[in-house]
C-alpha cells in the first residue's frame, strides 16, 4: 500500500536532519510549468534508469509527486519498492492541493542554481558589459579577451564573434594568464548562471578587470548581432605556470570555505560502499567530457564544474550527501568545490592529486561512458514478450502500435501508424484505445528499453496481450520505413522543453525577465536554507 505524507509532516521532514529526496514524477514540461522548489525533476520513464545514480541509498526517505489528478507518483512508488527502495512515501493530494492550501511553486528549470547566481550577482555586484558596449569594442578594435564559458558544443556551433573557448571552470588553469595580460576580460554562457558565477570566479581568483557580458549570447542576439558561425577562434591553452599558480589559488579558496581533501583510500572506500546501496555519495568528475572520455576513475559521473553549479537539482537531490569532485589536479574541482560550499552544501570533498594519484593507488580507471546500470530491468524483460521488427511488419490484424517515449523521439521517427501515449500517462490514457484487456498491444520506443518497463507495468494490471517492439525504433528503421512529423488532428500534450536559446527571440526574452526576477519572487536566504 502506497504511504502518503501529509503537508506538515513534510514541512517536518525538511527541517529535520533526516536524509531526504523530493521528486516530481510528471513530464519535463509540466514540471517546467510549475512545480515545488528543491524537487528533482525524473519523469516516470526515467525513474528506474536514474535513480541508482541520484538516490543510491536505499533507505532514503523518498518523497514523490505528480499533478494530484492521476496516479502517477503511486505507480512510480510503486517501481521504487519493487527495485529495493524502503521508505517511499506521495505527497498528499500532489500538486493541486499544495496550490489550494496557498503554497507557492515556481516555474523554469534549474531554479536552484539559478537563484544562486542572481544572489551572487546582487550581494557582490558581479560587473557586467552590456552587449551593445561589447560590440562597441569590438567594432572599434579595443583590446580585450571574450571566453566563451559555455560546452565546447556550444562554442563550436555558435558564439560571439572572436570568442575564446575557456569552458566553465577550465577558466581557473588560465586565470593567471588571463591576468598577465592586462586586457579586459569579457566571459559569457548562453544567458546569465553560468556567466555569473565565471566572472566572479574569476575575481576570487585574483582578477578585477573582468566582466560577465549581460545576458550572454541570447542578450547578443536580443541587441540585433549575429552570432559567429564557422571554425570557431579556439581554445585558450593555459601555460604550466598559470595551471599551477590557478590550482593553488582554487585550493585556498577551497580550503577557507571548508572543503576538505579525501585520499584515494578512502575514497574507493565510499564508492564500495554507494554501490552497495548503503549511502548517498556523489563522485563527480568535473573535467570535459571527452577528457572524461579518456580515462577517468571507475565509478565517476562526468558532469562539467560550470554545469554542475547551474544543475544541482538534476544531479543531488539528497541534500545531506556526501559531495566528491576528481579533476586531473588543475584546480578545477577545488573551484567547483568552493561554489558548493558557499551554496551551503555541508560536506564537500576533492580528491587529492587527482586522477594520477588514483591510479598510482593501483586503483580501476575507465574510459568511455561509465552509466548506471537500470534498476529492475531484467526482472521487467522476464515480464514482458518481445516481437521482432519482421514478425510486426507482417502481424495480421494490425495490433495496436504504442509510441511510449517523448513527443520529440515519435515526432521524429516511428512505427508507421503509431499513437502516442508518454510512458507517464501510459495506464490512465489507454483504455480510451481498448475494448478489453486482450486486445493485442505493441509499445515502442527509441531503443526498447521505456517499452520493456511500460509493457511489465500493464502485465501487472491485467494487459495479457501486450508485447514489445525488440530494439525498438533504431532497430526498426534499420529494415523498414518510418514515419516522422506530427499526424494532423492528433493532440500534441507538452512533455519535453526546448532551451531558451534555442527558441524564438521572443522566447529568449521571457526567459532573461523570468530568471532576473528569481531573487525577487524567491529568497536566496530560504534558497540556502533549503539547500542545506
Amino acid at each position: 500500500m502506497t504511504s502518503i505524507i501529509s503537508f506538515p509532516a513534510f514541512d517536518r521532514l525538511r527541517e529535520s536532519d533526516t536524509e531526504w529526496a523530493l521528486f516530481d514524477v510528471r513530464e519535463l514540461a509540466e514540471a517546467n510549468s510549475g512545480h515545488i522548489l528543491g524537487a528533482c525533476f525524473l519523469p516516470r520513464r526515467m525513474l528506474e534508469l536514474r535513480i541508482g545514480e541520484l538516490v543510491p541509498d536505499t533507505r532514503t526517505f523518498v518523497v514523490l509527486y505528480d499533478d494530484g489528478t492521476s496516479r502517477r507518483a503511486e505507480l512510480a512508488a510503486d517501481a521504487l519498492h519493487r527495485v529495493g527502495y524502503e521508505n517511499v512515501h506521495v505527497l498528499e493530494g500532489g500538486l493541486v492541493a499544495w496550490l489550494s492550501k496557498g503554497r507557492e511553486v515556481t516555474s523554469g528549470s534549474n531554479v536552484a542554481g539559478k537563484i544562486f547566481g542572481e544572489y551572487v550577482h546582487e550581494t557582490l555586484r558581479v560587473p557586467q558589459v552590456s552587449a551593445e558596449t561589447l560590440k562597441t569594442w569590438l567594432d572599434e578594435g579595443r583590446d580585450c579577451i571574450i571566453c566563451d564559458i559555455r560546452t565546447p558544443v556550444e562554442y563550436a556551433d555558435k558564439r560571439i564573434p572572436n570568442a575564446r573557448g575557456a569552458f566553465g571552470v577550465d577558466l581557473v588553469s588560465v586565470a593567471h594568464d588571463l591576468k598577465e595580460a592586462r586586457l579586459p576580460i569579457v566571459v559569457h554562457c548562453a544567458g546569465r548562471t553560468r556567466g555569473i558565477i565565471a566572472c566572479q570566479g574569476l575575481r576570487e581568483l585574483g582578477l578585477d578587470n573582468v566582466y560577465a557580458l549581460e545576458n550572454g549570447t541570447m542578450g547578443w542576439q536580443l541587441a540585433g548581432f549575429r552570432l559567429e558561425r564557422g571554425s570557431p577562434q579556439g581554445i585558450l591553452s593555459p601555460t604550466p605556470e598559470s595551471v599551477q599558480v590557478g590550482r593553488q589559488s582554487a585550493m585556498a579558496l577551497a580550503r577557507s570555505a571548508g572543503v576538505t581533501e579525501i585520499e584515494p583510500d578512502e575514497l574507493a572506500g565510499l564508492i564500495k560502499e554507494r554501490d552497495a546501496r548503503a549511502r548517498n555519495i556523489y563522485v563527480y568528475d568535473v573535467r570535459q567530457v571527452d577528457q572524461y572520455e579518456t580515462a577517468h576513475i571507475r565509478g565517476a559521473q562526468v558532469l562539467p564544474g560550470g554545469l554542475a553549479m547551474q544543475r544541482i537539482d538534476d544531479y543531488m537531490p539528497a541534500r545531506r550527501a556526501i559531495l566528491i569532485f576528481v579533476d586531473d589536479d588543475t584546480g578545477r574541482a577545488f573551484l567547483t568545490a568552493f561554489w558548493f560550499r558557499k551554496l551551503g552544501w555541508q560536506d564537500v570533498r576533492v580528491l587529492r592529486g587527482g586522477l594520477q594519484v588514483w591510479k598510482e593507488a593501483g586503483y580501476p580507471i575507465g574510459s568511455g561512458r561509465d552509466r548506471s546500470t537500470p534498476l529492475g530491468l531484467r526482472q521487467a524483460r522476464e515480464n514482458s514478450v518481445h516481437v521482432s521488427a519482421d514478425a510486426l511488419q507482417s502481424m495480421k490484424p494490425e495490433p495496436l502500435i504504442v509510441h511510449v517515449d517523448t513527443s520529440k523521439s515519435y515526432e521524429t521517427a516511428r512505427v508507421p501508424g503509431a499513437i502516442w501515449i508518454p510512458y507517464g500517462w501510459l495506464e490512465y490514457h489507454l483504455g480510451q484505445y481498448l475494448t478489453a484487456l486482450d486486445t493485442p498491444v505493441i509499445l515502442t520506443c527509441r531503443t526498447g528499453v521505456h517499452s520493456v518497463y511500460a509493457a511489465a507495468n500493464l502485465r501487472r494490471l491485467g494487459y495479457s496481450s501486450v508485447r514489445v517492439l525488440e530494439g525498438g525504433i533504431n532497430t526498426w528503421k534499420q529494415k523498414f520505413t518510418v514515419d516522422s512529423g506530427w499526424p494532423d488532428g492528433f493532440v500534441r500534450t507538452p512533455d519535453v522543453v526546448v532551451p531558451p536559446y534555442d527558441s524564438s527571440l521572443e522566447e529568449m526574452a521571457r526567459y532573461l525577465e523570468w530568471e532576473q526576477r528569481l531573487s525577487e519572487d524567491l529568497s536566496a536566504d530560504a534558497f540556502l536554507s533549503w539547500s542545506t
